[in-house]
């Protein structure tokens, strides 16, 4: 059996890209000012309205997955393996953030009144991925693994149940800013998740049906991505459980998702290297690309607060962009180098 798909390795690189890029542009707005200006608010638009839910594609792609490859492993395998190369790596950053932000922890806590301790604040950090500021998506991850058996026996017995559970973040949403992990997270993900591993169980006939289907696709890719952009512009307030904002999103993740599958299958012989390099070393460049963005932003702050330009802040968001990827690949690359295998327990990859 196949256990390798090099076009489905590439979308695991282009996820990766998404979520850094969705992360590049809107953290050198916000962590520098704001929406100031008409020309920081259609560069926020235009960049939200593209990258924004790029978390949904590593939904997909571990639902995709977990069919064409991990299901025929047995469980013992499949939950190790998300133990030690999804954890694991969780856990290590976990510390080490924890550590090298504990100073300000304890300030905060002064401030507040409170007593802490670097045990506790760890505890939490890893409940509620709230070591990292993207870190959320990590306990929503480990619930999608855990409810695995669940949502496998629920597709060998009944297609259309599962259908409802991927339609399910129609009408479910992602909690907002800046509470990630409430409950309906979790449902929304898992819809995305089911979605992956319906496309894994059909993924031949769901070729074959973008295929045949390609312009009205991407007709309707347009179309949503244009609502998408005039929500934000019409200053659109998404409610706490149900936002239409996030459906559309889900929809075009879905659509974008289904579209550049298709297009790096008929290319796969063609697909750089560079993608697939990326999708190897995806989870480390998740873990790691804020601290990298964090570090720019951090050191040129007072300039950019001078000098907040749309052509500027979107030139910086490209250097956020690069240096973000390339510094996670170098420590990447450094600990794979040094430790082998072993680097996937400390970082994913």
């Amino acid at each position: 059996m196949q256990t390798f798909f090099p076009y489905l390795h590439a979308f695991r690189g282009f996820a990766i890209l998404c979520i850094v890029a969705a992360h590049a542009w809107s953290f050198m707005i916000f962590w520098t000012g704001g929406l100031d200006s008409e020309g920081l608010k259609w560069l926020f638009y235009l960049t939200e309205s593209l990258f924004h839910g790029g978390t949904l594609y590593f939904a997909f792609i571990s639902g995709l997955l977990f069919n064409k490859v991990l299901a025929n492993r047995g469980w013992k395998t499949f939950f190790k393996s998300k133990v030690l190369n999804v954890f694991a790596p969780f856990l290590v950053m976990t510390l080490f953030l924890t550590y090298l932000y504990w100073d300000y922890y304890l300030q905060d806590a002064a401030a507040n009144g409170n007593s802490i301790s670097y045990l506790g604040s760890v505890m939490k950090n890893l409940y509620a991925g709230t070591a990292s500021i993207h870190f959320w998506y990590i306990p929503v991850l480990m619930v999608l693994f855990l409810i695995t058996p669940v949502l496998s026996f629920i597709q060998r017995k009944s297609t259309w149940l599962m259908l409802i559970i991927f339609l399910m973040p129609l009408v479910v949403s992602r909690s907002p800013f800046p509470d990630f992990l409430k409950i309906q997270s979790f449902f929304y993900f898992a819809g995305a998740y089911a979605g992956g591993m319906l496309l894994g169980q059909y993924l031949g006939k769901v070729h074959a049906f973008t295929s045949k289907h390609l312009s009205l696709l991407i007709f309707a890719l347009a179309g949503v991505t244009v609502v998408i952009t005039l929500q934000y512009v019409w200053d659109y307030q998404p409610g706490s459980f149900f936002s239409s904002r996030q459906s559309l999103i889900y929809v075009q993740k879905t659509l974008l998702c289904l579209l550049i599958l298709e297009l790096f299958r008929r290319k796969e012989v063609y697909l750089p290297n560079w993608l697939s390099m990326l999708g190897t070393y995806a989870f480390a460049i998740y873990f790691l690309h804020v601290e990298f963005i964090g570090l720019i932003i951090m050191n040129i702050q007072p300039y950019i607060q001078d000098h907040r330009t749309v052509g500027f802040i979107a030139a910086m968001g490209v250097v956020n962009l690069t240096v973000g990827v390339s510094g996670s690949l170098l420590i990447g690359f450094i600990l794979k180098r040094v430790l082998g295998t072993h680097s996937r327990k400390l970082i994913g990859a």
